[in-house]
């Protein structure tokens, strides 16, 4: 066989060049400053409260529709109420 880098035709192929950053041997310090933790903190915190917020939303279930109070249908004063406490309204013109 022959170099690993040698095709079957002969001709050497270039091997891969890394990108500059991975081949230099300089550390690579990360600054963090008290300023970036402060507002990282805070951003957490903004999380957890609209998780908090989201969680009580769905906690507190649907909100009944309001009822719909119409001024165009007459009905009787003396309502007949139904089991439930519902009254049962009737208009003027079924009498």
């Amino acid at each position: 066989m022959g170099s690993p880098h040698v095709r079957s035709n002969g001709a050497a192929r270039p091997r891969p060049q890394l990108p500059s950053f991975c081949r230099t041997r300089r550390p690579t310090a990360v600054a963090v400053s008290v300023s970036s933790l402060n507002a990282l903190r805070l951003l957490v915190l903004l999380g957890l409260l609209f998780q908090l917020s989201t969680l009580l939303v769905v906690i507190a279930g649907p909100v009944p529709p309001r009822p719909v109070i119409s001024s165009s249908h007459d009905f009787r004063p003396d309502a007949v109420f139904s089991a439930a406490g519902v009254p049962l309204l009737q208009p003027l013109s079924d009498r």
